[in-house]
C-alpha cells in the first residue's frame, strides 16, 4: 500500500510538471501595433525618458482585466507586441500634455498594424528654429492656442549631451514664465557644453499649468 501511494504521488508530481511546462511554453505575441500620438495628423513631441508618457490598451472578454501600458517615445511614436485581437486604445487622465478625453480608439490587431491616436493639446509650437552665434544658442518659435482652459506655465530651452532631451534629461536649461500665445525667443550660453562634450543636442518645450508633462519639439536638434 505504501508503494502504491508513493507511485501515486510521483505520478501527480510528473503531471503537474508537464502542466507547468506547458503553461511556460506559450508562444510570445508576434504581432506589432505601432503608430503616433498626433494632432491634425502631426506627431507630437513628448518626454521619452523614464517611460513617463503612455497610452493604455484594454481587451474585453477576460475575467481579470488589466491594461497594457503603451509607452511613447520623444517623437510621439509607440510600438508594442500583441496577440491578434480586438483592443481599446485610450489615454489616462493627467498623463500627457493634452486635454483629458474619454475617447476610445477601437483597434483590430492582425499581424503588423499601424494606427495614430488623435489628441488635443492646449497649445502648439510651430516655426521652431535654432542657431548659434559664438557660444550663444538662440531658439525661436510661435505658440498657438488650441484650448484656452489652461494657461502656459513655462517655456524652456534645453541642452544635453545625448539625443534624449526633456525636463527629466538635460545638462543646461533656461526658462521663461508668464507668457501668452505668440512669438517666443530664448537664449542660452552653451560655452561649457560645446567645449566639454562630444555631442550637443537642443530642444524647446512648453508646459501648461496643472499638467506635469510638457510638449516639445518633435525631435531634438543636433548642434555637434
Amino acid at each position: 500500500m505504501k508503494t502504491f501511494f508513493c507511485k501515486l504521488i510521483v505520478g501527480l508530481c510528473l503531471l503537474l510538471g508537464v502542466f507547468a511546462c506547458g503553461k511556460d511554453n506559450y508562444d510570445a505575441p508576434q504581432s506589432t501595433l505601432s503608430g503616433h500620438v498626433t494632432y491634425n495628423s502631426k506627431p507630437l513631441g513628448l518626454r521619452g525618458s523614464n517611460q513617463s508618457v503612455y497610452l493604455q490598451l484594454w481587451q474585453d472578454g477576460y475575467q481579470f482585466r488589466s491594461p497594457i501600458n503603451v509607452y511613447l517615445t520623444q517623437d510621439g511614436s509607440f510600438s508594442t507586441k500583441l496577440f491578434d485581437g480586438k483592443y481599446k486604445l485610450v489615454t489616462t487622465s493627467g498623463n500627457g500634455p493634452w486635454v483629458s478625453s474619454a475617447d476610445t480608439l477601437l483597434v483590430d490587431v492582425k499581424g503588423n498594424t499601424t494606427v495614430d491616436y488623435q489628441v488635443k493639446p492646449y497649445y502648439m509650437m510651430s516655426n521652431i528654429t535654432y542657431n548659434t552665434q559664438g557660444n550663444i544658442l538662440k531658439a525661436s518659435f510661435d505658440i498657438e492656442t488650441i484650448d484656452a482652459s489652461r494657461t502656459i506655465d513655462l517655456v524652456t530651452l534645453l541642452v544635453n549631451d545625448t539625443k534624449f532631451v526633456d525636463l527629466g534629461q538635460y545638462t543646461y536649461k533656461m526658462e521663461k514664465t508668464g507668457l501668452n500665445a505668440g512669438h517666443v525667443e530664448l537664449e542660452l550660453d552653451i560655452k561649457d557644453i560645446l567645449t566639454k562634450s562630444a555631442a550637443v543636442y537642443v530642444r524647446v518645450g512648453l508646459r501648461v499649468n496643472g499638467i506635469t508633462e510638457a510638449l516639445y519639439d518633435s525631435e531634438p536638434k543636433k548642434l555637434k
